[in-house]
This record gives C-alpha cells, sequence and structure tokens, in this order.
C-alpha cells in the first residue's frame, strides 16, 4: 500500500506541471525507442521524479 502511494503522490506531482509531464513522456520515448544513448535522458528522468518526490514531502 505504501508503495502505491509513493508512486501516486509522485505521479501526481509530475502531472501537476504540464511541461514537466510532457518533457517526461518525450525522455521515457527516447529511452524506450533505443536509437541513441539514454544515459542524459535517465539522469533527468531522476531528476524530475526527485523534484516530484520532495514536492510531494516524500
Amino acid at each position: 500500500m505504501r508503495a502505491f502511494v509513493h508512486s501516486w503522490a509522485v505521479f501526481v506531482a509530475i502531472e501537476r506541471h504540464p511541461e514537466r509531464a510532457a518533457r517526461l513522456r518525450e525522455l521515457e520515448r527516447i529511452v524506450d525507442a533505443g536509437e541513441q544513448d539514454p544515459t542524459a535522458a535517465i539522469a533527468e528522468i531522476g531528476t524530475i521524479r526527485q523534484a516530484a518526490e520532495a514536492e510531494a514531502g516524500l
């Protein structure tokens, strides 16, 4: 249950900012496509998630 609440809180914090949510989706597409080195995209995804966790108080 805690894992679900944590995931949901992060999701909501990300979606609360449309630009950030769009950027996250773009980064996820880059990683999923596998057409280029995903290192920078993965790092930025981590940054976005950390910011969302901080906003959610986690």
